[in-house]
């Protein structure tokens, strides 16, 4: 590392001490909403009609679905993982009962 990023590195830390210990106001502040994700309320099916990322979820596909009164959505998406994604990603599907048989055994079997 250069010298002259050490020090600035090296006066960050030091200011970033002053902050903490309230000798010093931060320059600034960031506000991080986060969402209300009390238990879901629904379990479901979700059809995902838009993605940001077609590695994780894949459009025209239907997934076993929670919601949440907030609106958004929880899917195992396509690594396995349990991720929390908003409501224009996905629409809301209702099957016979049939078809939602079918669908979770195919779910389970995967």
């Amino acid at each position: 590392m250069k010298k002259k990023d050490f020090e600035g590195l090296l006066e960050s830390v030091k200011e970033a001490g002053e902050i903490l210990r309230g000798e010093r106001e931060p320059a600034r502040e960031f506000l991080i909403e986060v969402p209300d994700l009390k238990p879901p309320r629904e379990e479901g099916f979700a059809l995902c009609i838009e993605t940001d990322d077609a590695e994780l979820l894949i459009p025209s596909k239907v997934y076993r679905a929670w919601f949440f009164s907030s609106g958004r959505i929880r899917i195992i998406d396509e690594a396995g993982e349990a991720a929390v994604y908003p409501p224009e990603f996905f629409l809301r599907v209702e099957f016979t009962s049939e078809v939602k048989n079918a669908l979770e055994n195919l779910q389970q079997a995967a």
